[in-house]
């Protein structure tokens, strides 16, 4: 679970990435960032219905959540990340999805070595 510092919760937020951000995209997923004035980073995940039903769409959420929240900590700071879920997650293992991301977060440089 990521802690509620680390989210993204209020429309304005998404709304800010999705108009200043970058994009990173992958065969599953699709990643916007931008810097941010917080010290802490922050992360929102988005699934929209053409993922699948609520069962599917919860899953997909719960598996991209697991997947981010051990990378937390060798990111840097001061950045907000929105993780969308293409219809193609559905299908997508665990293992999948965790190394799409890891993928897309070296893409874009956000590791703090980089």
């Amino acid at each position: 679970m990521i802690k509620k510092v680390y989210r993204l919760k209020k429309k304005y937020q998404f709304n800010y990435v999705y108009k200043v951000g970058k994009t990173v995209g992958g065969k599953n997923l699709v990643l916007y960032y931008c810097p941010s004035k917080n010290k802490n980073i922050k992360v929102g995940i988005s699934v929209s219905k053409k993922v699948g039903g609520a069962v599917v769409r919860n899953r997909t959420k719960r598996r991209i959540r697991e997947s981010i929240s051990p990378l937390l900590s060798k990111l840097k700071n001061n950045y907000n990340i929105i993780i969308v879920a293409k219809p193609a997650s559905a299908d997508a293992t665990f293992k999948t999805l965790s190394g799409e991301t890891d993928y897309l977060l070296k893409k874009a440089k956000l590791y703090m070595d980089e």
